[in-house]
Parts: structure tokens; C-alpha cells; sequence
């Protein structure tokens, strides 16, 4: 997220069904459906979500609890517009004496999660979570917390004993009726196969595992990812002759002729699909991508749909910069065409070191840009959906201390109603700038009763204008109008000191040499 791989689990022959709740959820028809077994009604759920990790490495406890309450958290998270949320983990984290690693939580801002194990404090989590209204799906993402294996076994864990802590999972967690399944094995690759019909083949574990987890809690569903080859040559040789190498847990192409044999409304298909930001595939160097990913991502697994099997994205995400935000964007519109709405978008946690995540790294600052690609699918499959209110205001510089005469170029957009700016009059535009004096660009936005400011501020240096900054204020989220507070002398004195700064350093420099 240390203790020993070879501790006992519980043993398969006496875990026993636990009391499970009166909710179903099935999948059918693409969809899945969430039935209340005491009232005989069902609806439509769609799962919009997001992967919060730290239980699946040596840590043994989701981050960010170390910068903020982990309460405030899960409502930020549903604040945002996510319903769901999925957990990895690993095996230690699951024992129960395991505990955090120290430091990883600040207890000034967590008191009521002071001496309590890795588990306590998953389970605790999962329960508030059904107290707001967070579906939670259980991810088994490593066995041995440093790193993702390719099976579901190593030399030192078999598969019994994997199965055995799912039993142990289903019972603890069946009782919660927010839990809605198990995501079997996170990202099988490299010796992992589909249809090999041996000790490889993943759809045969899928099958052994799911059969005993639904004997205990028969209300839950089967997530059941790719692989990254399926090792059956007449499947593969399709991959390598058009070039469409699959991402680890992406490759869905055996289903056609190998489906899971497990009820069909307990399967739920969750590839795992990424763009350039996680590895730089050849076909996103192709001259005609991104309209070359359709057929690919068809190939991979789209063609489920076709055939009225129910597709969850088990995780996707990225950079959001560059060719993967063109890679985002596209993989949005193909899913809202393929009508593909459930998901889990990878990730939560700023420290995913090829992805960035949803918050920034004081784990408060939220990335709009990611969240605005996120809102198009799920206002998809929900036009009622109303963003929260957020302004996006960005420019190409690189720094906030440029030369007399540089141009810049501003980017701004907004899910409410400009109020007041010294630059934007729409809720979207781009203006290209050239700076002659140090200026402030504003944006306050109002949707309801809540309004939101930010700013771009930039310093310019030389030419015949002084350093002259505007006095402005910082405005955070509130139910109330804006008050703007005047700037100190020493915020003055600092900018000047930050405009400065370049002229000072080269001074010094050439004097040291």
C-alpha cells in the first residue's frame, strides 16, 4: 500500500454466506440494473467513478489522508459528481493486523481512524460511503503490494488462497449494500491468456472464483478485465497484423468464442484502456489519429455491445495534456456513441505518476480540465446532471515573469455565468495578449447561489512601465457575493522582489564570476 505473504487466510470449506442486504444488481443488456428484492423494483444504475488507491501497496491505507479528513474526501468525491468509487488492494491490506504505515496519516485530521487496522479502516470507509451514497466496487490490484503480477498466483500464492481472501471479502463487505462486486484481477498480462485452456487461462479462473464469491455473496457482480494477449494464435495474429497491441487488462477479443461461463447476469466486462501519456503505442503516432482508434478499441472489446454484454471501463485517464487529451477527448465521443457510460476513471490520487490525478497535490485543487472531459459522459447518459460551478483559466506561458511585449495566450471557460472580468465575456474563449505592464486576468463566475473567482496574474519586466500589479483577492467557493480585500505593502514589496528576481541573479551571478 510488514507482514508475511503465507498468512492464513480464511479457508474456503467454513466461510458461510453472511446475511446479505435486499438489493441485486444484475447485468443485462449492456446495462446494469439495481433491484430491491423486498419491493420487486429495479432501475438503471450507471456507474460514474473514480479509483482512490493506497490499500493495494505497502502503505496499507488509501492516500491523502496525511493532508486532509478522509470524510471530507468522499464528499468532495461525491460533490464532484461521482457515484461510485473503487478501492485497490492487496493482500497484506486485507489481514487483519495489518496497519497504516506511520505518516501516511495525520491523526490531528483523522481522530477517529487513531489505532485502527487497514481493514477497520477500509470497512469504515465503505460504510460512509453507503451513508452518502457511494457505490463501492473491491479491486484485488496485487498480491504482493510492490507490484502487478501478471497471474493470479505466484510461487508463494496460490490461487486457493486468493480465492480464499475474496470469500473473506465477500462476507465481510456482503453485508453493505453499496458494495456491488468483485473486480476479480487487476491488469493480467504478459503469461496470462484467454482461451489457452490451462493453468494461464484467466476466463477459466474467472469462472472458479466467481462461482465460489457469488455462493456468498450472491448479490454482487463479476468484474472480469482483459488481458494483454490472449496466447491463442488465430486471436493475437489479428493484433499483430494490424498493429493493435492491447494495454495490460484491455484485451477482450477471446470473449467472442471463450465467454465466462458464470451466470450472464452476474458478468461485467471492465477493460482497462489508456492513451500516450501511460505508453506511447504506435498507432498513436499514426498520421490519421486519432479517427484511426475506433477500430481498435472496437476490436479490443467494443464489439460486446453487439452482442448485449455489459461494459464497464475498469479504468482510464491520463495526463489530460497534449496528444493524450486528444486521445481523451476521442475516447469520450466513441463511448457516448457506442452508448458505453459506466466507468471508473483512473485516478483520485495526484501522486499516479504516469496519469496526475483528479486532485492536485494538496489534494484540494481539483482538475477541471479532466473533470470537463468526465462531465460530457456522464451527462450522456444523464442530461439532468448539473455540473458544480468551476473555472478553468489558463494560459501557454510557461512562468508569470515575462519580457515588455510578450504575448501570451488565454484560455478560459466556465460552467456558470460570468459576473464580472476585465478580459471574458462568454463563458468559453481564447484571446491572444500582448503584455505592456504587469496585469491581473479575473474571471467570477456565479451559478445559483454560489460563486467562484480566479486569476491569472503576470509580471512584466523592462520596457517603460513599472512593475504595477492590481490589487485583487482570491475568492474560494461560498454561498455568498464576493468581498475583495486590498493587498498589503508587503504582498506589494514581494511581487516586486518576484519581478526583480531575474535582474538581481544575473547581477549577482556575473559579480561571483
Amino acid at each position: 500500500m510488514v507482514i508475511t505473504l503465507v498468512l492464513t487466510p480464511p479457508a474456503i470449506q467454513n466461510v458461510s454466506a453472511s446475511p446479505y442486504t435486499t438489493v441485486n444488481y444484475t447485468a443485462r443488456n449492456g446495462l446494469i440494473l439495481l433491484q430491491n428484492t423486498t419491493c420487486g423494483t429495479e432501475r438503471v444504475l450507471y456507474l460514474h467513478g473514480v479509483s482512490w488507491f493506497g490499500f493495494e501497496l505497502k502503505d496499507h491505507v488509501v492516500y491523502g489522508l496525511d493532508k486532509r479528513n478522509w470524510k471530507e474526501i468522499l464528499n468532495d468525491v461525491k460533490r464532484l459528481g461521482f457515484n461510485a468509487v473503487r478501492f485497490p488492494f492487496c493482500s497484506e491490506s486485507i489481514r487483519p493486523s495489518t496497519r497504516p504505515s506511520p505518516g501516511r496519516i495525520d491523526y490531528t485530521l483523522n481522530p477517529d481512524l487513531r489505532n485502527l487496522t487497514s481493514l477497520e479502516i477500509m470497512e469504515k470507509i465503505v460504510e460512509y460511503a453507503n451513508s452518502i451514497g457511494l457505490y463501492v466496487l473491491l479491486d484485488y490490484h496485487r498480491i504482493g503490494c510492490t507490484e502487478i503480477e501478471p497471474l493470479w498466483y505466484t510461487e508463494n500464492y496460490t490461487e486457493e488462497m486468493y480465492i480464499r481472501d475474496w470469500l473473506f471479502l465477500a462476507e465481510k463487505f456482503g453485508r453493505y449494500p453499496n458494495v456491488i462486486g468483485a473486480d476479480l484481477k487487476n491488469e493480467p498480462h504478459g503469461r496470462a491468456g484467454w482461451g489457452t485452456n490451462d493453468e494461464r487461462d484467466f476466463r477459466l479462473f474467472a469462472e472458479r472464483a466467481g462461482r465460489e464469491i457469488l455462493k456468498v455473496a450472491p448479490q454482487w457482480l463479476i468484474f472480469v478485465e482483459g488481458t494483454q494477449y490472449t496466447h491463442v494464435p488465430e486471436i493475437d495474429g489479428i493484433m499483430e497484423k494490424n498493429g493493435w497491441w492491447a494495454f495490460w487488462g484491455e484485451n477482450l477479443m477471446g470473449v467472442r468464442q471463450y465467454p465466462v461461463r458464470l451466470p450472464r447476469g452476474k458478468v461485467v466486462y471492465s477493460p482497462h484502456v489508456y492513451g500516450p501519456s501511460v505508453y506511447m503505442m504506435d498507432y498513436f503516432k499514426n498520421p490519421d489519429f486519432p479517427r484511426n482508434m475506433p477500430p481498435i478499441w472496437e476490436a479490443h472489446f467494443g464489439y460486446l455491445t453487439g452482442l448485449n454484454y455489459t461494459i464497464v471501463i475498469g479504468e482510464w485517464g491520463g495526463r489530460y495534456e497534449g496528444l493524450d487529451r486528444v486521445w481523451q477527448d476521442a475516447f469520450v465521443s466513441w463511448l457516448i456513441k457506442k452508448r458505453i457510460y459506466s466507468f471508473f476513471y483512473w485516478c483520485l490520487n495526484p501522486e499516479s505518476g504516469d496519469t496526475g490525478g483528479i486532485f492536485l497535490d494538496d489534494w484540494r485543487t481539483v482538475n477541471w480540465e479532466k473533470m470537463r472531459v468526465i462531465y460530457r459522459l456522464i451527462k450522456a447518459s444523464n442530461p439532468r446532471f448539473e455540473e458544480p460551478l468551476y473555472i478553468i483559466l489558463k494560459s501557454n506561458a510557461t512562468t508569470s515573469v515575462l519580457g515588455y511585449g510578450e504575448k501570451v495566450r488565454i484560455y478560459w471557460y466556465t460552467s456558470g455565468e460570468v459576473v464580472d472580468s476585465n478580459f471574458a465575456r462568454g463563458s468559453e474563449g481564447e484571446i491572444n495578449v500582448t503584455l505592456t505592464k504587469s496585469t491581473t486576468f479575473y474571471i467570477v463566475a456565479k451559478k445559483g447561489n454560489v460563486t467562484v473567482r480566479k486569476e491569472l496574474r503576470f509580471y512584466v519586466i523592462g520596457g517603460s512601465s513599472s512593475v504595477t500589479p492590481l490589487a485583487t483577492s482570491s475568492v474560494p467557493t461560498h454561498k455568498t457575493s464576493p468581498e475583495g480585500k486590498n493587498s498589503s505593502p508587503g504582498v506589494y514589496l514581494a511581487i516586486i522582489f518576484i519581478a526583480l528576481f531575474p535582474l538581481i541573479y544575473l547581477l549577482a551571478f556575473r559579480r561571483g564570476r
